[in-house]
């Protein structure tokens, strides 16, 4: 037996910055309103700076346009990253290293190739190349999926579909791990789950391939591959609009769709939600997450009329988005009175005001209103700080005051059952912040692995063109600290319950993750 909601809405394969509008710096700064005497505006005149930082060696010295760019990258990360200080001697040594290779450089491609190592270095997932030549077609029509035994084919065109799960040996003559490692340098990323789980991603695009001399001058991506004890060769080519095969769960946890999704088992006493996306097309500026709120109303409504005490909410493919979307989900819980919040900081700079499309003087009362004293910044850029050091402790925010203008919830019982999360390598961003908020102040237990995310991270990316290159790329200018900062300095949100798969239990159908949930929550297991 089981009661199915389902929203309809398909979900966005992209990933979704933490970026939104200047509403939500209002959300996220309000929270820290009760302890005001401890939010500071620290003014920071980095234009003096930038004449030091240039990069320019001689008045008369002559950049190329890859210097150039990068230059202007350079300026962009003093100007708008929290993290990012004119007196970081290591930092600007690698900057001036990085500079110098680059007056060798004359191909766009080689370029890209090492701005995106540049990044990687940063550990910063909202930072970085948003977009140019590793995306589009023809691809490789591969997908690897890593375990600690190695490189395994998870998805490839439909007619070697029978070699999921087999490992790979090499890859263009070289052994898979040192050919995926030296590749996982363009990727970016938080910590080495994540980088594993998107560096296939660039596997499939020979731009990718060519950059670092990985490719073979025929345009074969060539495999060697172990499957039951027999070794044999797969040659892939580009192709436009590939068929990709990859095993899929069935079950309840069968991926959708949609970006939210949710079915009811009487019978386990057990709520699932799969929340794949932390955003709501259905939603409109007139009434923001309204298909969401419906969603919620619903669900909570059934678990409350069946009596269900277990919420089990998929995190596992949620790779972020708006996170006020979490905050509206625990506004259907029964929390305690107060439970500690994110703490943080952004950085004011031109490139924040022509996103949000303000000037220095709105910007100021916007920051004025929210804070609750007058903020008066004549030079940019400078950062808000709100939080002191320690998490702020305060009262959880109810629907309305989380979305103003909405119907109250508070005609739905509160849900005062067990919450449990499922997270995984693809859980990052504002999924992220969400299992890290309810994980530190213990409002639920986490399965699974650990999270493409850290728990204290960058965010809010921003995006920018390189004037010469036309390259995309993308800035943090905010960060956030975790409510319980005695776990940083953490690479990953680490689950409560470590459930280690195989690689036969990860290329089966059956969900390994789901059925430990389930015979916990049968056995009484959670929760002791």
């Amino acid at each position: 037996m089981f009661v199915q909601i389902n929203t309809g809405v398909k979900m966005s394969k992209k990933l979704e910055n933490n970026s939104t509008s200047i509403g939500r710096i209002i959300n996220l700064l309000y929270r820290y309103l009760m302890v005001a005497p401890f939010i500071t505006i620290i003014a920071v005149d980095l234009h003096s700076e930038l004449n030091a930082n240039n990069i320019v060696r001689e008045p008369n010295s002559q950049l190329n346009v890859f210097q150039e760019d990068f230059n202007y990258f350079y300026r962009i990360l003093l100007d708008s990253h929290p993290g990012i200080e004119t007196d970081n001697t290591s930092f600007n040594q690698k900057v001036e290293a990085f500079m110098e290779c680059l007056a060798t450089v004359t191909d766009t491609l080689q370029f890209e190739a090492r701005l995106r190592a540049f990044t990687h270095d940063l550990y910063d997932g909202h930072t970085r190349v948003s977009s140019f030549s590793n995306q589009g077609s023809p691809i490789y029509p591969i997908g690897l999926w890593w375990h600690e035994s190695g490189w395994y084919v998870e998805m490839i065109s439909t007619e070697f579909k029978d070699l999921i799960g087999s490992k790979v040996i090499s890859i263009n003559g070289i052994d898979a791990e040192t050919f995926m490692t030296k590749l996982m340098q363009l990727t970016t990323g938080e910590n080495v789950y994540w980088l594993r789980d998107q560096v296939s991603f660039f596997l499939r695009n020979s731009a990718n391939l060519r950059a670092l001399n990985l490719d073979r001058p025929d345009g074969v991506l060539q495999l060697i591959i172990k499957q039951n004890g027999t070794f044999s060769e797969v040659n892939l080519y580009e192709v436009e609009r590939p068929s990709l095969w990859g095993n899929q769960k069935t079950g309840i946890t069968a991926l959708h769709d949609d970006n939210y999704w949710g079915q009811a088992l009487p019978e386990d006493n057990v709520y699932y939600i799969q929340f794949n996306a932390m955003s709501d097309p259905v939603g409109t500026s007139d009434t923001p997450f309204s298909g969401w709120i419906s969603f919620l109303k619903e669900s909570f409504a059934l678990i409350d009329s069946l009596g269900i005490d277990n919420l089990v909410i998929d995190l596992r493919n949620n790779s972020g988005g708006n996170s006020t979307m979490g905050d509206i989900l625990l506004s259907f819980c029964s929390l305690p009175d107060s439970i500690y919040y994110f703490g943080g900081k952004m950085k004011i700079s031109d490139l924040v005001l022509n996103h949000y499309q303000m000037n220095l003087t709105s910007m100021n009362k916007a920051l004025s209103s929210d804070l609750g004293y007058e903020v008066l910044e004549t030079e940019l850029p400078f950062t808000v700080i709100f939080y002191d050091g320690k998490s702020p402790f305060l009262r959880p925010r109810t629907l309305s005051e989380i979305v103003p203008n909405v119907m109250s919830n508070d005609s739905i019982k509160k849900y005062n059952g067990k919450l449990i999360l499922l997270t995984g390598s693809q859980t990052y961003s504002s999924a992220v912040m969400f299992a890290t908020l309810c994980q530190d102040n213990g409002l639920a237990i986490v399965y699974g692995s650990p999270t493409g995310g850290k728990p204290s991270s960058y965010g809010e990316g921003l995006n920018f063109r390189l004037p010469n290159t036309g390259i995309m790329c993308s800035v943090s200018v905010k960060y956030f600290q975790r409510p319980d900062t005695s776990r940083d300095p953490s690479d990953s949100l680490y689950p409560d319950v470590d459930v280690l798969i195989t690689p036969e239990e990860h290329f089966s159908t059956i969900d390994t993750l789901w059925e430990r949930v389930l015979n916990d929550i049968r056995n009484s297991d959670l929760y002791k």
